[in-house]
């Protein structure tokens, strides 16, 4: 297997990705339809800034789906339990619907994070990048 960069997509060597539910699902569907590559997922020591970016903002957008969906959630439980004509189940399962949905969303925007015994290793690689640019000013 070779080992390939989610961030350059090219092959190096660098930090493993945690195989979450979001890529062991993808790489099911590929190996459905016979075009899985069946790569190990890294990220370079190039990288890694980059990474951390795009872990950030998905992380963020998470929490905003996770927050617009109770919003839904709730509008939906309140206009179904005081509506004049008695409490509405289908209401309740509709608005079920669409905050599960509205998560759901998220799987659009995923970027995986990097495995534990990549990211106690990644720290310190981080902390010399970051010295080595405070020595240089």
């Amino acid at each position: 297997m070779a080992k390939v960069c989610i961030v350059c997509e090219k092959e190096k060597s660098g930090y493993p990705v945690e195989d979450d539910a979001v890529i062991h699902a993808i790489r099911r569907v590929k190996q459905a339809f016979k075009v899985a590559r069946n790569n190990e997922l890294v990220v370079c020591e190039d990288c890694l800034e980059e990474h951390r970016k795009k872990r950030q903002k998905y992380e963020k957008n998470l929490v905003m789906h996770v927050v617009i969906a109770a919003i839904v959630l709730i509008i939906f439980f309140f206009v179904s339990v005081f509506s004049p004509s008695g409490i509405s189940f289908t209401g309740i399962l509709l608005g079920i619907l669409l905050a599960a949905l509205v998560v759901g969303l998220s799987v659009f925007n995923h970027w995986p994070k990097i495995a534990e015994s990549g990211a106690k290793a990644a720290a310190p690689a981080e902390a010399k990048k970051a010295a080595k640019g405070k020595k240089r000013k």
